[in-house]
């Protein structure tokens, strides 16, 4: 029997003059360790029945962030200003999520995961938010260092990240100039930037499902909040193997 829930994280296809190889930042692995999961690295590729035998043998899955969803996927034509996308990625994490969401194991969506999961679910997003939002905007792209928060949240009572954050706001950092637009039937919303951007989109049904737009992963070394949140996703999973 495992002693600690295998949480599969989703990775990227590097660019460049190799293609082909897939890339993590370590500091998701490192983060799952952290909270007491046993991480495991899920590269993007194989047919539907060998993705069912991975959402089979996981205990709850980490979305990660990376490039832009192709937009057709989700019945819009590109922007001017969507950026790389990635096909094979963007099959491959939506069927994982379908068969993951169908054994009813826990999700955590970080930024690029946080809209997977509301568009996979019905909802939708802002292409480039800086060309498509109204309003004043904050800087969603910061210059500072990763592991540097660089604007609040406001997070709204009664949500799971109450429990993180239960004066009602938080620092987090920013890499994103896609936003969700709608939520998804299934999701509300439970945090804002400033600016009224949404930040975090909560599963209202009988299931861990949570997507956050910072990246929680680049912070938990130093902000206890961070590293909460993986610690509560781990012990989801961890139920999930009784």
């Amino acid at each position: 029997m495992k002693s600690k829930p295998l949480i599969g994280i989703t990775s990227a296809m590097e660019k460049g003059d190799n293609p082909f190889s897939y890339v993590l930042g370590r500091n998701y692995v490192k983060g799952i360790a952290k909270a007491g999961g046993n991480p495991v690295i899920l590269p993007c590729f194989g047919e539907e029945d060998n993705i069912q035998d991975i959402a089979e043998t996981l205990d709850g899955l980490l979305l990660s962030g990376g490039v832009d969803i192709d937009p057709l996927l989700f019945g819009e034509e590109p922007h001017p200003k969507v950026g790389r996308i990635d096909p094979v990625r963007d099959l491959y994490e939506k069927t994982l999520i379908d068969l993951i969401i169908e054994r009813k194991k826990p999700i955590l969506g970080i930024c690029r995961g946080c809209q997977e999961l509301n568009l996979f679910m019905g909802g939708s997003i802002f292409q480039d938010l800086d060309s498509q939002r109204d309003g004043e905007l904050i800087k969603h792209i910061q210059n500072a260092p990763r592991w540097h928060p660089t604007h609040s949240i406001s997070v709204e009572n009664g949500f799971l990240l109450t429990k993180i954050y239960p004066d009602l706001k938080g620092k987090v950092n920013s890499f994103h100039h896609q936003a969700i637009k709608d939520p998804a039937p299934d999701f509300k919303i439970s945090c804002f930037s400033p600016d009224g951007v949404v930040e975090a989109i909560e599963y209202q049904k009988d299931q861990f499902i949570i997507g956050v737009q910072w990246h929680p992963e680049h912070l938990w070394e130093g902000d206890p909040a961070s590293l909460e949140l993986f610690k509560i996703f781990v012990e989801e999973t961890r139920r999930n193997m009784f």
